[in-house]
């Protein structure tokens, strides 16, 4: 949001109004920083000044203190003039929001994840080469009749060659046998003779003897024949297992072939998936990386954060030591008359200062031997000078008697009982300490002490100075009689 208002403005303003000298170095520091909050203190200062009632002007110092705590971490005491930081305490530390991580990789490694628990079988659609031989039954069938082929046997009868050499050596035998009977008809002019006879027997017989001499002849051919029958046998078998190995080696290459591409693809299959193993644990190892560098900053973080608590601690227990000493201080001059510290440390006295310094003188005297309710009364934050003082006064049967001096507290009773029945008459400035029974004798005229009144402890008799209504002169006076005569009675 813009500010309303330039640091000239506040000058000028801060010039015209004539207060310079009531702003103190933190209030112009603070204008200087943040115009706005300068030129609000400065209508505060000026309605302090117009305000007509106690009540009215600590109106206005109130709404000047809230500008100075809500913006500049400080107060400026009753005058507004002075400087004091706002008390710190533990709720007041702040730290920087720690890292957060954010996994750049989630998805890239959710993805490459499903991709492996997913990654499906190996599977290898091109069909398995299958062999069928074209040549088994022929095979089979030649094979079966070389290896149960017959012995060789040569029967001339059923030899047709031989039937056929018969029939024709048969017609020539007839044919000679008639010539030769022809022949000798003529040479005998067809008178049949023995010589005919006998020359066409042998002419018959020659043929028939040609015939019979012919057998080996056809026995060998038909050995021939059954011999080359076997061999051609062997020679189809042979084509045939030639191509019956032609076409297995075909079948095995194309099986090699298949077994190649298979494996080829198998191969493949498995690289996907070692590329996706590997794609993966090198997302995750980035992912790794990028979440060591979260947690160093989270420990970096977690350090500076207790790092800074504790200087925070010490910032306060340091402010703490501070505000006891200055807050002695104060009490101290309080009680010759200078109020001022007061005042630097926010305890306002003003609005009745006869009553405030009369409270005070009692509150203080109370204080010195271990009652703070009186300074609590009065707003003074006692909690820093308690504590200490609290260990002290602990001890069973001493009380302070000022000046850290200890007298037993064994007192008696007064003759009221309670020791704050009634005030005494007569002299309200007499006032005795028997230090055999620790009582005290306050007020009573003449020899006797008549109307005098006895309290057995310090606070029955401060009690008795409250209600009394005591002038400051004759606070002072008790007081100053209160701690001689408890001095000379300490050593009793």
């Amino acid at each position: 949001m813009a500010s309303k208002y330039t640091y000239d403005d506040f000058q000028r303003a801060l010039t015209d109004s004539g207060l310079n000298k009531e702003f103190s170095d933190a209030d112009l520091k603070l204008a200087l920083d943040n115009p706005d909050a300068g030129m609000s203190i400065l209508k505060y200062k000026q309605d302090y000044h117009k305000a007509s009632t106690p009540e009215a002007k600590a109106l206005a110092n109130l709404g000047a203190e809230g500008i100075r705590s809500g913006y500049g971490g400080y107060t400026g005491g009753a005058s507004g003039g002075q400087f004091y930081l706002d008390p710190l305490a533990p709720k007041d530390f702040e730290s920087p929001e720690a890292p957060t991580y954010d996994n750049a990789y989630k998805d890239r490694i959710d993805g490459l994840l499903d991709k492996q628990l997913n990654y499906g079988s190996f599977s290898y659609d091109t069909a398995r080469p299958e062999y069928s031989s074209r040549h088994d039954d022929k095979m089979q069938s030649v094979l079966d009749q070389v290896v149960n082929r017959g012995d060789f046997r040569y029967d001339p009868q059923t030899d047709p060659l031989y039937s056929q050499y018969r029939k024709q050596y048969a017609r020539e035998g007839q044919r000679a046998t008639q010539d030769a009977l022809g022949a000798a008809a003529a040479a005998t002019g067809g008178i049949p003779s023995s010589y005919a006879v006998g020359a066409a027997t042998q002419a018959g017989d020659y043929y028939a003897s040609r015939m019979t001499d012919k057998i080996p002849e056809l026995y060998q051919l038909a050995l021939n024949k059954y011999m080359n029958e076997h061999s051609m046998k062997l020679a189809d078998l042979s084509a045939l297992s030639a191509a019956e190995q032609t076409d297995y080696e075909k079948y095995l290459n194309e099986l090699n072939q298949y077994n190649i591409d298979k494996n080829f693809a198998y191969g493949e299959y498995q690289d996907d998936y070692d590329r996706i193993i590997q794609n993966l644990q090198t997302a995750a190892g980035l992912e790794q990386s990028e979440y060591n560098k979260y947690l160093d900053k989270l420990s970096q973080h977690n350090a500076d954060r207790k790092f800074n608590y504790g200087k925070l601690l010490d910032e306060i227990n340091n402010q703490t030591s501070k505000r006891s000493e200055a807050l002695n201080k104060a009490l101290a001059a309080a009680e010759l008359g200078d109020y001022s510290l007061l005042e630097a440390l926010g305890i306002n006295s003003s609005n009745n200062p006869t009553d405030f310094e009369r409270r005070l003188q009692l509150a203080k005297i109370a204080a010195s031997y271990g009652d703070y309710s009186g300074l609590k009364a009065l707003g003074i934050d006692t909690s820093a000078v308690e504590a200490p003082a609290a260990a002290k006064y602990s001890s069973p049967g001493y009380y302070s008697a000022g000046g850290g001096d200890e007298v037993s507290a064994d007192y008696s009773e007064d003759a009221s009982g309670d020791g704050t029945s009634d005030l005494p008459s007569g002299d309200l400035r007499r006032l005795n300490f028997d230090a055999d029974n620790g009582s005290f004798r306050w007020g009573g005229s003449g020899s006797g002490y008549e109307g005098a009144k006895t309290y057995s402890s310090v606070d029955d008799l401060l009690d008795a100075f409250d209600k009394a209504n005591l002038s400051e002169a004759d606070i002072s006076v008790l007081e100053r009689k209160l701690r001689s005569q408890m001095g000379a009675g300490k050593g009793k």
